[in-house]
């Protein structure tokens, strides 16, 4: 095994990994880019299993040179055949709890774990095969994990395990009991067996560990989403819509509707019917418009609120910098431990958000940042946080300050890329380094 230190030099040498991500570029995954991204800026050398999914959108604008920053790019066709369609689809009718296991235990990838073991075997075969410091897996998919076991049980090497959102604890889970048991017992073994646990934000570390051993907690570290300045660019001010423009950029699904959004909108007119002649709210990324009509946004003034389709992501990076302001809203809940990716970008972006959230990673991160917050179950919140909102934008405009970066600077600072990636690494040599020590 090759060490990560340089003794002669007297500085670390780059690290060597093994990491395992369903999603990469140019699939079209929020988790694609920051696992690219991440990788991009991190200084070692790393041999990368991903998939290559035909089925998938793919966006070529995703971190275009992503291989590039890899020493390797182990990519893995995925597919569902025809017969597991019908497998799934006979199974769902005749046995519910055999369709959770071939679907949500802990998700329909188990095909994808073996081709990719097989790739990583046939790999290892080859000169230096397995001369890596560590291995690193990310999630979701949660099959990753499962395939970071295996190669922990091949290799024994130190083994971090990210994870973007909550596994069993997850509130858009479609669970039976049958699916939780399995999945939970599944959780465990990896939080068990991993060296270190990293999760998106404190919430979620509280929420997945409050079931486990306490000392589980001292291997759980935060390594959040990260955005790259380098992607934002500007419009001059004279280039503005006549318009205030506020953007939601993301799609809704579950209980995350447009909801809150209308009921506000809806009683900033009942007390002022201009009160919004100069606002257009846009949503980009709808895929369900039904889902957004069931709402109740035909009942606002036309142009009010516009939908768009999804668009590629540098596009959408555009649409956030030559907004006006940015819009997050979130499914009503006690606590909410998501830290969205866009929400990381919205801050790449440097304009003004308000959040329609309720208390959590999300809307701690958006107070810090100086946005306006409301909770989406308490409407006369929601009224006068939107309507300080749009103040606030109003008075950008007038002073000529619309095009000027927004937030707290050493706040946006903490999500950027190689500030991120440098966390990350300083978390892979602590491993190392715990090993080392427990191993003399």
């Amino acid at each position: 095994m090759a060490s990560p230190h340089d003794s002669r030099a007297g500085s670390p040498q780059p690290l060597k990994l093994l990491a395992v991500s369903f999603c990469y570029p140019p699939l079209a995954y929020p988790r694609s880019v920051q696992v690219a991204r991440l990788l991009k800026y991190l200084e070692a050398s790393t041999v990368l299993v991903c998939a290559d999914e035909d089925e998938a959108r793919k966006d070529a604008t995703l971190e275009p040179d992503a291989e590039a920053h890899l020493a390797r790019c182990l990519r893995v066709p995925f597919a569902v055949s025809g017969a597991r369609r019908l497998a799934n689809r006979l199974s769902y009718r005749l046995h519910r709890p055999l369709w959770n296991r071939l679907n949500l235990a802990p998700d329909k990838y188990g095909a994808w774990k073996s081709a990719a073991l097989g790739a990583v075997a046939e790999f290892a075969r080859g000169a230096d095969g397995t001369d890596f410091d560590a291995l690193v897996t990310f999630a979701q998919p949660f099959t990753g994990h499962l395939l970071g076991l295996e190669l922990k049980r091949r290799f024994g090497l130190p083994w971090l395990a990210h994870f973007s959102d909550p596994w069993v604890d997850s509130p858009f889970n479609r669970y039976d009991e049958t699916a939780r048991r399995l999945n939970l017992a599944l959780e465990r073994e990896v939080c068990e067996t991993a060296d270190l646990l990293a999760f998106t934000s404190a919430e979620t570390i509280d929420l997945v560990l409050s079931k486990y051993p306490d000392e589980w907690r001292g291997r759980a570290r935060v390594l959040p989403q990260s955005f790259d300045p380098a992607l934002f660019e500007r419009r001059a001010n004279g280039e503005r819509d006549s318009k205030l423009v506020v953007r939601y950029v993301g799609n809704f699904y579950g209980e995350r509707t447009p909801a809150p959004l209308v009921r506000t909108l809806r009683a900033m007119l009942d007390a002022d019917a201009r009160a919004l002649d100069d606002v257009r709210f846009e949503l980009v990324g709808v895929t369900d418009e039904e889902l957004v009509r069931r709402t109740g946004v035909s009942t606002l003034p036309d142009g009010l609120i516009e939908t768009r389709p999804p668009v590629e992501y540098r596009e959408s990076l555009r649409l956030m910098a030559e907004s006006d302001g940015l819009l997050v809203i979130d499914a009503p809940a006690d606590v909410s431990v998501f830290l969205p990716s866009k929400l990381i970008d919205y801050a790449g972006a440097g304009r003004p958000v308000l959040g329609l959230s309720p208390k959590g990673a999300a809307a701690a991160l958006i107070d810090e940042l100086g946005g306006l917050v409301a909770d989406p179950s308490d409407d006369a919140s929601m009224l006068k946080a939107t309507t300080a909102f749009l103040a606030l934008l109003r008075q950008r405009r007038r002073a000529g300050r619309a095009g000027e970066a927004w937030g707290a600077p050493d706040v946006r600072g903490r999500y950027e890329a190689t500030r991120v990636a440098a966390s990350f690494a300083e978390m892979l040599r602590g491993m190392l380094n715990e090993r080392k020590a427990t191993a003399r």
